[in-house]
């Protein structure tokens, strides 16, 4: 298996994973979605609308250009975490289909991230390693939320094998 056969295959089964988390916040009252751990956290609205929804949007663009700058980004108008849940599937559902018709000279090819138009010098790297960091970030802001659920009442679905809310 390709490093870009692995990113798909991992893409594929993380998706379902987001799936019931982000479902898990949506049955969450939207008046505790105002949630936060600490008053230098994001609120459980803002986390899932700047993170998961906003890095969803990247992945196609990185994939199909190799660059991505972060100041020419619209800002996230979305209202709802169900409509960023389906913005969410829809964007990873993309991303699929871009790596999956990619040859090893485009997966291979550079990337970067720019700010303002430069280059950010640790921002340089393959599209495939791009596409790699991108998710576990989202992986990582995934686990973040789904600490927000028990404290606003929600519940954790099961997210590498069954959680206490689940058994």
């Amino acid at each position: 298996m390709t490093e870009k056969e692995f990113f798909i295959e991992t893409l594929r089964k993380e998706i379902p994973v987001f799936e019931r988390v982000l479902k898990a916040v949506e049955a969450v009252p939207k008046s505790k979605l105002i949630y936060k751990h600490d008053v230098k956290s994001r609120t459980t609205f803002e986390l899932v609308k700047s993170t998961i929804g906003a890095e969803s949007e990247m992945f196609p663009i990185f994939l199909n250009t190799g660059k991505i700058d972060f100041t020419t980004m619209p800002k996230p108008t979305w209202k709802t975490i169900e409509e960023i849940r389906k913005v969410f599937i829809k964007n990873m559902k993309e991303t699929l289909k871009i790596a999956s018709g990619m040859t090893t000279k485009q997966w291979n090819a550079s990337a970067a991230i720019y700010m303002n138009g430069k280059t950010e010098k640790d921002w340089q790297t393959t599209r495939g390693n791009m596409a790699w960091d991108f998710l576990l970030d989202l992986i990582h802001h995934r686990g973040q939320l789904s600490t927000h659920l028990r404290p606003m009442g929600g519940k954790v679905p099961s997210i590498y094998g069954p959680s206490a809310d689940t058994q």
